[in-house]
Protein backbone atom coordinates (compact mmCIF):
# COMPACT_ATOMS: atom_id res chain seq x y z
CA UNK A 1 0.00 0.00 0.00
CA UNK A 2 2.56 2.47 0.99
CA UNK A 3 4.15 2.06 -2.68
CA UNK A 4 0.80 3.26 -4.26
CA UNK A 5 0.69 6.26 -2.35
CA UNK A 6 4.50 6.83 -3.28
CA UNK A 7 4.12 6.24 -6.97
CA UNK A 8 0.82 8.94 -6.56
CA UNK A 9 2.50 11.65 -5.18
CA UNK A 10 5.87 10.88 -7.92
CA UNK A 11 3.13 11.29 -9.99
CA UNK A 12 1.65 14.27 -9.04
CA UNK A 13 4.34 16.28 -8.34
CA UNK A 14 5.65 15.29 -11.70
CA UNK A 15 2.73 16.70 -13.83
CA UNK A 16 2.68 19.98 -11.40
CA UNK A 17 6.69 20.53 -12.70
CA UNK A 18 5.16 20.01 -16.46
CA UNK A 19 2.47 22.56 -15.67
CA UNK A 20 4.43 24.98 -13.91
CA UNK A 21 6.95 24.99 -17.14
CA UNK A 22 4.17 25.22 -19.30
CA UNK A 23 2.70 28.32 -17.68
CA UNK A 24 5.98 29.73 -17.39
CA UNK A 25 7.28 29.51 -20.89
CA UNK A 26 6.82 32.80 -22.88
CA UNK A 27 4.26 33.79 -24.48
CA UNK A 28 4.18 33.75 -28.63
CA UNK A 29 3.68 37.56 -29.51
CA UNK A 30 1.31 36.66 -32.48
CA UNK A 31 -2.03 37.36 -32.40
CA UNK A 32 -4.82 35.25 -32.41
CA UNK A 33 -5.42 35.84 -35.87
CA UNK A 34 -2.02 35.51 -37.29
CA UNK A 35 -1.65 31.73 -35.23
CA UNK A 36 -5.14 30.18 -37.23
CA UNK A 37 -4.80 28.04 -39.88
CA UNK A 38 -5.94 29.64 -42.90
CA UNK A 39 -9.02 26.94 -44.37
CA UNK A 40 -9.28 25.96 -47.68
CA UNK A 41 -11.97 25.76 -49.72
CA UNK A 42 -13.31 22.32 -50.04
CA UNK A 43 -16.00 22.49 -52.11
CA UNK A 44 -15.70 22.81 -55.90
CA UNK A 45 -17.25 25.43 -57.84
CA UNK A 46 -19.23 24.74 -60.23
CA UNK A 47 -18.80 25.85 -64.16
CA UNK A 48 -21.01 28.10 -65.62
CA UNK A 49 -20.06 27.16 -69.22
CA UNK A 50 -18.87 24.01 -69.86
CA UNK A 51 -19.27 20.28 -68.00
CA UNK A 52 -16.38 19.01 -66.70
CA UNK A 53 -16.41 16.46 -69.62
CA UNK A 54 -16.27 19.05 -71.97
CA UNK A 55 -20.30 18.57 -73.60
CA UNK A 56 -22.45 20.97 -74.84
CA UNK A 57 -24.58 23.05 -72.38
CA UNK A 58 -27.86 24.83 -73.13
CA UNK A 59 -29.91 27.04 -71.28
CA UNK A 60 -33.27 27.81 -71.61
CA UNK A 61 -36.14 30.36 -69.94
CA UNK A 62 -38.79 28.19 -68.69
CA UNK A 63 -42.61 28.86 -69.85
CA UNK A 64 -44.58 31.13 -67.50
CA UNK A 65 -47.36 28.46 -66.46
CA UNK A 66 -45.42 24.57 -66.58
CA UNK A 67 -47.37 24.22 -63.26
CA UNK A 68 -43.96 22.09 -62.00
CA UNK A 69 -43.16 20.62 -64.91
CA UNK A 70 -40.59 21.39 -66.45
CA UNK A 71 -41.53 23.05 -70.01
CA UNK A 72 -39.20 24.73 -71.93
CA UNK A 73 -39.36 28.07 -73.72
CA UNK A 74 -36.39 30.21 -75.26
CA UNK A 75 -33.07 29.31 -75.45
CA UNK A 76 -30.04 31.62 -75.39
CA UNK A 77 -26.74 31.04 -76.26
CA UNK A 78 -24.49 31.81 -72.79
CA UNK A 79 -25.53 31.68 -69.30
CA UNK A 80 -25.53 35.06 -68.59
CA UNK A 81 -28.51 36.21 -71.54
CA UNK A 82 -29.96 33.40 -69.55
CA UNK A 83 -29.48 34.97 -66.13
CA UNK A 84 -30.25 38.83 -67.51
CA UNK A 85 -33.39 37.02 -69.11
CA UNK A 86 -34.60 35.48 -66.18
CA UNK A 87 -34.22 38.57 -63.96
CA UNK A 88 -35.88 40.78 -66.71
CA UNK A 89 -39.38 38.31 -66.54
CA UNK A 90 -39.20 36.93 -63.45
CA UNK A 91 -39.33 33.19 -64.66
CA UNK A 92 -36.58 30.59 -64.07
CA UNK A 93 -34.48 29.11 -66.43
CA UNK A 94 -32.72 25.89 -66.93
CA UNK A 95 -29.50 24.51 -67.72
CA UNK A 96 -29.23 21.26 -69.71
CA UNK A 97 -26.31 18.93 -70.61
CA UNK A 98 -26.94 15.54 -72.48
CA UNK A 99 -25.47 12.28 -71.84
CA UNK A 100 -26.01 8.81 -72.70
CA UNK A 101 -25.61 5.60 -70.67
CA UNK A 102 -22.59 3.55 -71.46
CA UNK A 103 -21.66 0.43 -70.27
CA UNK A 104 -17.89 -1.81 -69.94
CA UNK A 105 -18.76 -5.51 -69.76
CA UNK A 106 -14.92 -6.13 -70.58
CA UNK A 107 -14.12 -7.14 -66.86
CA UNK A 108 -15.88 -9.48 -64.57
CA UNK A 109 -18.45 -6.58 -63.17
CA UNK A 110 -19.88 -4.57 -65.53
CA UNK A 111 -18.98 -1.21 -65.15
CA UNK A 112 -22.06 1.65 -65.79
CA UNK A 113 -21.05 5.10 -66.52
CA UNK A 114 -22.52 8.40 -68.06
CA UNK A 115 -20.79 9.93 -71.43
CA UNK A 116 -21.25 13.12 -72.12
CA UNK A 117 -23.24 14.02 -76.04
CA UNK A 118 -21.38 16.22 -78.01
CA UNK A 119 -23.18 16.25 -81.03
CA UNK A 120 -23.91 19.66 -82.49
CA UNK A 121 -26.77 21.86 -81.21
CA UNK A 122 -29.81 22.10 -83.84
CA UNK A 123 -31.93 25.56 -83.42
CA UNK A 124 -35.66 25.75 -83.99
CA UNK A 125 -35.11 29.45 -85.36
Amino acid sequence: MQTFFNRASFWRSDVKSELTAIAEAPADLKTASETAPTRARKGKRRSTVTPSAGGTVRFFLSKAESNGIPVLDREFSSEPEAILESLKTGKTYFVITEWKGAADLSKKMPLIRKEVVTSRRQTAD
